[in-house]
């Protein structure tokens, strides 16, 4: 399938460009076991957790501001201290992003993250370099799945809503569809597939590649 051209094409990070998937589990593990000792979280719990903004998390789980932060605090310093060993670009990605880049098409990142968690893995693979735009949590007040951070990328970039929004979550894809946007999830979600066509994005990429196709640009 081939869809209209666009000027450009919004990224979120997380389970999309950078499998950070394990080192999230494992700081969620160890915050859980620090400030909430006497709830059990399973694996696919805290897997059904990621994607939204780690305050709402833990404010499902207490009322108090003060027990919230500190978990906050717990999960960033576990993350930042472990994170090195975890995490890795999905396969194709570098690749994919230049070849958009070759084209002139102009991309955004747009993630739930502090801008702070989010900055060491993307200078660790370059992907500063390749990016136009940057949109983090400390950016916007109604992170995904309000539109407000797509918004945002496509004000930075000077576009219109000739633009796609790609992400693993479906706060990615309901962002997206807020603002008006074409939207793709990616197969390889944690999450699963149905996880994200339960709502509706216009485009399922099976591999980054895809992406190629999709916009219609020469493969070598």
């Amino acid at each position: 399938m081939r869809m209209a051209t666009v000027s450009a094409v919004l990224f979120d990070l997380d389970g999309t460009l950078i499998d950070t998937n394990e080192i999230i589990i494992e700081s969620y593990q160890h915050t859980f076991k620090t400030h909430f000792p006497d709830i059990t979280i399973d694996r696919d719990t805290i897997i059904a957790a990621i994607g939204p903004p780690l305050m709402d998390t833990f404010a499902r789980y207490t009322d108090s501001d003060a027990l919230i932060n500190a978990a906050v605090e717990t999960y960033r310093t576990y993350y930042t201290a472990n994170e090195h060993h975890h995490y890795a670009l999905y396969p194709h990605v570098i690749t994919t992003l230049k070849r958009l880049k070759e084209h002139g098409i102009k991309m955004a990142i747009v993630t739930s993250k502090f801008k702070g968690a989010a900055w060491p893995s993307i200078k660790r693979f370059g992907l500063d370099s390749l990016f136009d735009a940057f949109v983090s949590l400390n950016d916007v007040t109604r992170p995904k799945p309000d539109k407000e951070p797509v918004v945002k990328a496509l004000t930075l970039l000077g576009v219109g809503k000739d633009a796609l929004m790609i992400g693993d979550n479906d706060s990615d894809i309901l962002a997206g569809q807020a603002a008006g946007v074409k939207t793709a999830g990616v197969a390889w979600s944690i999450k699963g597939r149905a996880h994200l066509e339960a709502v509706s994005p216009d485009y399922i990429l099976a591999d980054m590649t895809d992406l190629i196709s999709l916009l219609g640009l020469p493969r070598r």
